[in-house]
């Protein structure tokens, strides 16, 4: 495409702010349009928003006026995705990146994977679902089997206290600072997070397996003492860290499994019992011939230049050429070339 491609912004929270900064600094896209939810935020200067010069697009909640636009591609960052709305913007023609838990519909209620299939199919356009996990490191994960005659089990886990993170509601609403139920928490992160189980079901897949079922395993720690994290209170005796295990089945065995050992302010010094020892990043673990370890981590010390928006927002705004590039349809990065950043040039 010889012009740059042009990309409308739906949603300017943490992750969608990340995303306009790297839209506006990548020459090959050309940001045409912002989506925001947010009252307060309608008719602002899109880079105003995101801490840039004025760009002369501003804020609207209006969705049709996006749409109006005909941009190349949504970049769709909602925390979680409504499915009409999904089909609207595919159904007119307009490809869709996002990052807004969804690989490809499958284990979404409504029969929602084949509704996006059959919108991407009507609007001639491309969905594919992304985000740094899932799909990123699962991704990176796939990558290293290439060295493998044989694979039996892929693992992925997500280690790392998450209180750079400050979203109240995500961590209440996933049983935080609640009481240590792993029965009620399993059946919020079941609720709440479908996009495991379609990665787990398209990590075995893209080895050649079909799983029979995703079963979730949920454990959780408490702390020690009272946490004051600013944006949540953590009582003592309540729930400060949870280790949940997506595991995709075949025969009765995993073959391909998504952990998520999350804490909340333990790396501040508060105690938890039991105590975890995190990774701060993500251990990629490959069973077969021969077997395979990976680690991807974030050390304290690299958190003066580390910001979980870019991390969230990166792979969905790097994918943006090969999406629009790709046939019509719904599918996961497995599915697109080589996804990478660009260098910076001084």
């Amino acid at each position: 495409m010889s012009r740059p491609i042009r990309v409308a912004q739906w949603t300017s929270g943490i992750v969608g702010m990340s995303s306009v900064r790297a839209i506006l600094d990548d020459p090959r896209l050309e940001l045409v349009g912002l989506y925001s939810h947010s009252t307060d935020k309608r008719g602002q200067d899109a880079g105003t928003l995101a801490g840039r010069g004025p760009t002369g697009i501003t804020a609207t909640d209006d969705a049709g006026a996006i749409l109006a636009l005909r941009p190349d591609c949504v970049v769709y960052m909602p925390h979680w995705p409504d499915i009409a709305e999904l089909e609207r913007i595919l159904s007119s023609g307009i490809n869709v990146v996002t990052t807004a838990r969804l690989v490809n519909g499958e284990y979404y209620p409504d029969n929602a994977g084949a509704r996006l299939a059959a919108a991407a199919q009507a609007g001639n356009s491309t969905l594919v679902g992304t985000g740094m996990n899932p799909m990123h490191v699962p991704t990176v994960a796939l990558a290293a089997t290439a060295m493998c005659r044989h694979v039996s089990r892929i693992s992925v886990t997500e280690s790392m206290d998450c209180f750079l993170y400050g979203n109240a509601s995500t961590w209440s609403g996933y049983g935080f600072g609640g009481p240590p139920d792993p029965v009620a928490i399993k059946a919020a992160l079941l609720e709440a997070e479908p996009d495991y189980a379609e990665t787990v079901s398209a990590m075995a897949r893209a080895i050649g397996v079909e799983i029979d079922n995703v079963e979730l395993t949920v454990e959780c720690a408490v702390a020690l003492t009272d946490r004051d994290l600013g944006f949540l209170q953590i009582p003592a005796g309540s729930v400060a860290g949870i280790d949940a295990i997506w595991s995709g089945m075949h025969d009765a065995k995993p073959v391909a499994d998504l952990r998520t050992t999350w804490t909340l302010g333990t790396i501040l010094g508060h105690p938890q019992e039991p105590e975890w020892s995190l990774a701060n990043g993500y251990v990629i673990r490959i069973s077969g011939e021969p077997n395979v370890k990976l680690k991807m981590s974030f050390a304290p010390s690299d958190f003066d230049n580390f910001d979980i928006g870019t991390t969230t927002a990166m792979p969905a705004v790097n994918a943006i050429p090969a999406v629009v590039s790709a046939g019509p349809g719904v599918f996961t990065p497995l599915d697109l070339p080589i996804v990478a950043a660009r260098a910076q040039r001084c």
